[in-house]
Order: structure tokens, then sequence, then C-alpha cells
């Protein structure tokens, strides 16, 4: 995503939460098949070292996204990722999780930081990025959020 489309992306509020949001359907897919792309990519080469094996980034460029009003309750978490561990690293995800989403919450709660939407899958509603959001937004009993919804 350039610096024009940063511009312009809106910042909303929704309960009581600010997000920079995207509203056009094309440029949710180059941002998120851009930027985005990059994190999973690097997530994909940590965990099996070559990302052109990784189911979810083989749909990316055939899905079509949009900005959706989401329950939160309805959103389901992928178990592989909360039960992630890396033993070489010492690294557990549900650990790691825990601690940043409790910055998130401090800082979602003093007003100094506005949020991305969460990244979902469509077909079953699972939450493919932003745990850190997520768990946060939970925590504080937030109904919903903003999501880029991708379906086939």
């Amino acid at each position: 995503m350039g610096i024009e489309s940063t511009w312009t992306t809106p910042i909303r509020r929704l309960e009581g939460i600010a997000y920079w949001v995207i509203e056009n359907p094309e440029a949710i897919r180059d941002f998120i098949n851009t930027d985005v792309r990059k994190e999973w990519e690097a997530d994909a080469r940590s965990e099996y070292g070559d990302p052109k094996h990784d189911l979810w980034l083989k749909t990316l460029t055939r899905r079509k996204w949009r900005l959706e009003v989401m329950d939160i309750a309805r959103i389901k978490l992928d178990p592989d990722i909360m039960n992630y561990v890396d033993p070489k690293r010492r690294y557990v995800f549900s650990k790691s999780l825990k601690k940043r989403s409790a910055e998130l919450r401090h800082n979602i709660a003093v007003g100094a930081v506005v949020l991305s939407p969460l990244i979902v899958r469509n077909e079953d509603i699972q939450l493919v990025d932003g745990y850190s959001r997520y768990t946060a937004l939970n925590a504080m009993s937030v109904p919903r959020t903003y999501a880029y919804s991708g379906s086939l």
C-alpha cells in the first residue's frame, strides 16, 4: 500500500475503538497481497522453510476481500496457531500473545493506538491475522470489530 493510499484511509470508531480502515475491496486485496503477505511468508519460512507449501498463501490472490463489522463471538481461532511452540527459540505463542495483548489493552485504554481490522477467512470465520488485537478486544468485552473478510 503506497503512501497515497495511507493518507486516504479513514479512521473510524466502533465500540469506542479507533481503526484505520480500507474501504475499497481492490485496495484491501492489494494491501493483503503485498504488505500482509510478507509477514505471512516470513512466518511460513520459520515454520516449514518454504512458503510455497502454505495452503493459505496459495489462496490469497484468488480471494475477494471486503471490510465488514463482525461480532467477535463469531470469530474462530486456529488451534495450530494457539498451540504453536518453537522449542529451539523457546517461543510459546500463547505466552507471547498474553504479553502482547496486555500491552495492547493498555494502549487502547489510554487512546494511544489506532487498530487495523482483523483479517478473517470468510468460509469458516477463522482469524488469520490479528491475534493480539482479537485477544485484547475480547478481554475488554468489545462485542464488535472491523474485519477484512476474504472469500474464495
